[in-house]
């Protein structure tokens, strides 16, 4: 059985795990149109925001594996729009996006309420960013999402 984390570890997980509900509420009743939109030419689109938060999630997730499965591990750095256009994530429906976001989040999830505390500051080396432990990759993500989810509910505000 995996010991109690601290309250502020369990806090940051629970912000990182409540991400695709959040984002499941902010589209539910949307139409393709709606999810499409750009406002702006330098606004992006819920979909390209979706999108972009699969790419960063696929990397992240991936980044917390090898961290997991080696000490010290290399991280590549990643251009995660690019990550975003070679896999077409922005050519999916955002449902299924949202769907297939879901399932990874729960599996990852899953694995860090597992983790002993010991193994959250567990490090690997970013080639640009240097030693980024899994507490501080979970603690970036939460905070980064946070931002596009209000991004998106802000496409959607009356």
């Amino acid at each position: 059985m995996a010991q109690q984390l601290p309250d502020t570890v369990m806090g940051i997980l629970e912000r990182f795990a409540a991400t695709p509900d959040r984002l499941a509420h902010t589209l539910a009743g949307k139409t393709p149109a709606q999810l499409q939109h750009k406002p702006s030419p330098e606004v992006w689109s819920a979909n390209e925001i979706i999108a972009h938060m699969r790419a960063v999630d696929a990397i992240v997730t991936s980044r917390i594996l090898m961290i997991l499965a080696r000490e010290n591990a290399p991280l590549a750095a990643f251009d995660e729009r690019q990550w975003a256009e070679v896999a077409r994530y922005a050519e999916r429906e955002v449902q299924d996006s949202l769907y297939l976001f879901t399932l990874q989040r729960a599996e990852i999830v899953h694995l860090l309420r597992q983790l002993p505390q010991e193994l959250w500051q567990r490090s690997g080396q970013h080639e640009t960013h240097g030693s980024l432990s899994i507490l501080d990759i979970v603690q970036d993500m939460a905070e980064h999402e946070t931002e596009h989810c209000a991004q998106i509910e802000a496409l959607f505000a009356p």
